[in-house]
């Protein structure tokens, strides 16, 4: 039965996204990696394929806060006498809980808060439940945002969920669809990816499984060996291990691991796709699917201060988690084409795992995989398993289709876009994307009037196009239009070209903006480019002052300009500036943290120590980021050198760990 109704989680403000647009700004795209000669040529061919240059046209959301209060979320529940399936449409399409109703458990991790976090490519990220995430590594790009939502009733009575949306990276169509026959203990989910293009595209798919990591819990899979990857700051190292004893430890328990780690399993071609997380008593989940589903993945935080820390900054309470996840390849590192007008679905499916804690904990690794083996072949067919799951999946007759929800208006943009172009719509599926909003508005009018409306240059910009069919009508609407009309085209032409990655043409643009009217947008536009993309850091500076000049009030310029008068060694005009914003911005943590930054280099060091403390909280620190424990130890050493006099390296390091330990609150590494 697929019934909906209000489901409440204690919740963060998300806050509106950053108008502004990603120029060479966010560092987790442009994250590099190593590889072992552990490796084969195979293994290594689709590495680093794919990868992006820019998040745009997505813009940054990073204005979350963690004041949280109780919201009330839209939520659909699937739900038979075995098993109750909570999805969260608002949140990406999340299933968020996933009961065992014969036993009461919760097999997933089901957190009790909504609290974004700074661990995604658009910055918001939350634990907990599983996350669909498509076209891009670096989570889901809609992660944070609605999708739409449809009941859909079979000729034979079957109902199904289905969400979706149009992921504007890679231009493609995605859906959930969720499926819980009457009498069955087995959830099943068949995804979707449709590229209606005429063009071949890179893709990516994991399902991200929260699971609540109790003493003793086991991560099992059908594969005796591993590729293995490493986190440090800005870069992985991909390595390859045996199963289940490598690094010195019984590897399969998440408990055995300092640090964090990504286990990515690789699954011999012969045998079943799957993945299970099993309990001390036996109990948890059971994760298989199609053969297309060919990666199977555990990632933990690790046991030390930073992946315990991590957990908790995710929550409010004190239970840690792994993941296990699926995806369509066999590491994150890599991306997989996809074909013009090609359309891919592959079935998943979520069952609670209940073996003798004997048999799924048995020293012998492979009698722990046989365990796993027998549940599963007690409910579905292991010879012929992909058959056996697209047979029961609901195919037939649609009787009845009812819309529950909407998403973005971006999918019925670009149909419009394919009916001017003579091409087919954009899903062969799915036909309701009526939704046009805010975001949306600035596009609609110049498709329907050749012109943007006129806006005044204290207009935050509503979004960003990367499709190339914008081109044109940008540039007539940025040579044709009236002053207040041409600021704001040649500003989207700039961000149009960056994401073309034509530079001087951006560029070009931006400085015509500034020309038709003064911007805030294009001022900071241009000197981000002149600093990320020409290296003329001075230059860009300059641009940014007199960015933040016009537009005093918005923290991500601040930001971005405190960022480049550090790189420039202007330590002390940061200070200045800094003493002149509103008394809101002051007590933002990133802009404090800049701060200390600059105290520390004018050699204000009790000024920076008294601000340091730990109880210092910056709500976006990044997933990998070092910089609060590193300016810590930096304080703190130059401290020691003028407390004492000792200049021994390693004599002051010894007093440092002694006398000046890292707050557990303030380590955030993830290495250990």
């Amino acid at each position: 039965m697929l019934r909906f109704e209000k489901y409440i989680i204690r919740s963060a403000n998300t806050g509106v996204e950053n108008p502004l647009p990603d120029i060479k700004n966010v560092s987790y795209i442009h994250a590099g990696f190593d590889v072992t000669d552990k490796l084969t040529d195979e293994e290594k061919a689709g590495l680093g394929k794919g990868k992006i240059n820019t998040l745009l046209p997505y813009t940054n959301q990073d204005n979350y806060d963690r004041q949280r209060n109780d919201r009330a979320f839209n939520a659909a529940i699937l739900e038979n006498k075995y098993i109750k399936a909570v999805f969260l449409p608002e949140l990406g399409g999340r299933l968020w809980s996933l009961e065992d109703k014969t036993t009461g458990k919760e097999v997933l991790y089901k957190n009790c808060v909504y609290q974004p976090c700074n661990l995604a490519l658009r910055n918001a990220w939350f634990s907990g439940g599983v996350e669909f995430n498509v076209g891009i590594k670096g989570h889901n790009p809609l992660t944070c945002a609605s999708l739409f939502a449809k009941k859909i009733t079979y000729k034979g009575g079957e109902e199904v969920l289905c969400m979706y949306e149009y992921e504007r990276k890679r231009e493609v169509v995605y859906s959930i669809n969720a499926y819980l026959p009457e009498d069955s203990k087995v959830l099943y989910i068949k995804n979707r990816i449709e590229n209606t293009s005429n063009d071949d595209k890179y893709m990516y798919w994991w399902s991200n499984i929260a699971v609540t990591e109790e003493k003793g819990i086991r991560v099992i899979v059908p594969t005796d060996e591993s590729f293995l990857c490493f986190y440090d700051e800005g870069r992985y190292l991909l390595d390859k291990v045996e199963l289940p004893n490598c690094l010195g430890v019984e590897a399969t328990y998440p408990e055995n691991h300092n640090r964090c780690f990504d286990f990515f399993y690789k699954i011999p071609k012969a045998e079943n796709k799957w993945i299970a997380s099993a309990n001390a008593d036996g109990s948890g989940l059971l994760h298989f699917s199609t053969s297309e589903f060919i990666g199977r993945k555990m990632f933990l935080w690790g046991q030390a201060n930073g992946g315990r820390n991590w957990n908790s900054w995710l929550t409010e309470d004190d239970r840690p988690y792994i993941e296990i996840q699926a995806g369509l390849a066999h590491t994150q590192l890599e991306h997989i084409p996809m074909k013009a007008n090609d359309t891919w679905q592959f079935i998943e499916a979520y069952t609670p795992l209940n073996c003798a804690p004997e048999d799924v904990h048995n020293e012998d690794w492979h009698k722990a995989q046989n365990a796993v083996k027998a549940q599963l072949s007690s409910l579905v067919d292991t010879e012929n398993l992909d058959n056996y799951m697209y047979d029961l999946f609901p195919d037939g007759e649609i009787v009845k289709e009812e819309q529950l929800w909407t998403g973005s208006g971006w999918g019925e943009i670009e149909n419009k876009i394919r009916e001017i172009k003579k091409e087919a719509p954009i899903s062969a599926f799915i036909n309701n994307w009526a939704n046009t909003d805010c975001e949306q508005a600035p596009w609609k009018y110049l498709l329907e009037n050749g012109e943007f409306p006129a806006y005044d240059v204290n207009t935050r910009p509503h979004s960003y196009v990367s499709n190339s069919f914008w081109r044109d009508l940008l540039i007539k609407a940025a040579q044709e239009g009236s002053e207040e009309q041409r600021w704001y085209a040649y500003m989207q032409l700039g961000v149009h070209y960056y994401i073309a990655e034509e530079v001087d043409n951006a560029e070009a643009a931006f400085r015509k903006s500034i020309e038709a009217k003064a911007n805030a947008w294009s001022l900071r536009n241009l000197g981000m480019l002149l600093y990320k993309e020409k290296d003329r850091l001075s230059e860009g500076i300059e641009y940014m002052l007199k960015a933040v000049d016009m537009y005093k009030e918005f923290k991500g310029l601040y930001v971005e300009l405190a960022q480049m008068l550090q790189a420039a060694g202007r330590y002390q005009e940061w200070l200045d500036i800094f003493d002149t914003m509103n008394d809101v911005l002051k007590q933002d943590g990133r802009l404090n943290l800049l701060k200390i930054v600059s105290l520390i280099n004018v050699g204000r060091l009790d000024e920076a120590a008294a601000q340091l403390t730990p109880d210092f909280k910056m709500a976006d620190i990044k997933e990998g980021e070092l910089s609060v424990s590193q300016i810590w130890f930096d304080l703190y050493t130059l401290i020691i050198k003028r407390d004492t006099g000792i200049t021994d390296e390693e004599e002051v390091k010894k007093i440092l760990l002694e006398k000046y330990p890292l707050p557990k609150s303030l380590d955030f590494r993830m290495h250990g």
